[in-house]
């Protein structure tokens, strides 16, 4: 099973920069919807809240199942062509989404209530 799992996982690699992005994209549309207020905006906001959660916890348990088959899982946020290597382990950009989803959920909260300062009347 260990082998399977494994190869799973090498398999999966090349899709995680790219999932990592998308959760950089959703958390600045929902920043944006958060920002700019209105009932539709605040939907994208909480929809985009939800997609990082899924994320983080995504990336949260890859990390626990990569440490379970004795790999430390990470992405190279560097140029590999020029051989840079940042190496950002999974559990960090787990906590990262999960971080961003809940900023995502508070300031959509304190619109509603009105209680975010400079966006008028929380609409």
């Amino acid at each position: 099973m260990k082998q399977t799992l494994m190869g799973l996982m090498t398999q999966m690699m090349p899709a995680m920069k790219p999932l990592f992005w998308a959760a950089v994209i959703a958390f600045l549309a929902g920043l944006a919807g958060a920002l700019a207020g209105g009932d539709g905006w605040r939907r994208l906001t909480r929809a985009a809240g939800g997609v990082l959660f899924a994320i983080g916890a995504f990336f949260l348990i890859a990390q626990g199942l990569g440490a379970w088959l004795g790999a430390a899982p990470s992405i190279n946020l560097g140029d590999a062509r020029r051989m840079q290597f940042i190496l950002v382990p999974f559990w960090q950009l787990g906590l990262g989404c999960l971080a961003g989803g809940l900023l995502l959920r508070l300031v959509t909260r304190l619109r509603r209530r009105g209680g975010f300062a400079g966006t008028g009347t929380g609409t």
